[in-house]
This record gives C-alpha cells, structure tokens and sequence, in this order.
C-alpha cells in the first residue's frame, strides 16, 4: 500500500489519546481529493451510572435522569472538535444500539457507505489480549468488516514524520 491509496477513509475516534495519532494516519492513506469520515460511536450510559440508577430505583427512590442526551452532547463535541481541523472531513455518530454491538456499527456503516478502509487504535495492551477479558473493538473490525482494516497497535503513535 502507498500513501494516500483510499478514496474514502474512515478513521474510528473515541475520547482516548491514541485518536489523533488515527486521524493523522487516516490523513496519510487518504488519496488527494479523497474524503475522511471521523466516525464515533455513541453507546449508552457508563455502567456505574446505570448500576446507581437501577440501585436507587430499586429502593424506592428516584432512579437518575437518562442522560443520553448528555452523552449524545459529548460525542458531537468531540466530532466537532476533531474534524475542524481537517478539510472536509465527515463527521458520523453512530448508535450502538442500532446493531448488535458498537463494532457492528462500524462495520456496516462502512459497507453501506463504501468506505475503502477502516482505521482504527488497537487499545488493548499483550496482558489484556493473552487473558480476553474483555471483547475487541478493533479486533471486531478486522474479523468482520467487509473492507481492508488498518490498526495502529496499541502504544504506538504516529506523527507527522
């Protein structure tokens, strides 16, 4: 593969550092007068909220207000923020809960879209891979997505030179 070899690249961003160094590798692959879409996905409320609510609901008090707007808030200023830095990128939120899981999302998103490769951050380090305890994003996408994937390793940053 050469630099800038896709037409439409789609770099997957979420809120962890290893972002930026995705997005300056989706600028790399992407041909001249190609397009990036920065795409996240938007999942529901961080466990330790939903554990608090249903505990609260549970002993007759008020269960926490359903903080999906607040989060769909925070996902679109973090698009906003990523793509207002690259010319004529695409910002795409996703919902995790329109397919079986946040992967899943990307994956056929990307093939209704045409996207010609998916990049990604690999964030899980060797002890997490050797254990599996928990599911892979990024292993999920290179498994099941329909076009080629390119995973930037987990530490590994990728600069401008």
């Amino acid at each position: 593969m050469s630099i800038g070899s896709f037409h439409h690249v789609a770099a997957c961003v979420d809120d962890a550092t290893a972002s930026a160094d995705v997005i300056r590798l989706a600028q790399k692959v992407v041909k001249t007068g190609g397009r990036i879409s920065v795409v996240h996905v938007l999942g529901g409320p961080p466990f330790s909220e939903s554990v608090i609510a249903a505990i609260g609901g549970a002993f007759g008090g008020s269960p926490l207000i359903d903080s999906t707007a607040s989060h769909r808030q925070i996902a679109e200023a973090l698009l906003e923020s990523v793509c207002e830095d690259i010319p004529g990128a695409v910002p795409v939120l996703l919902d995790s809960h329109d397919a079986d899981s946040a992967p899943d999302a990307v994956v056929r998103w990307a093939e209704d879209e045409g996207a010609d490769v998916l990049v990604a951050a690999a964030h899980r380090g060797a002890l997490d891979r050797a254990l599996r305890l928990v599911g892979s994003f990024s292993g999920h996408l290179s498994h099941h997505a329909t076009c080629p994937v390119l995973l930037l390793p987990h530490g590994v940053t990728f600069g401008d030179d």
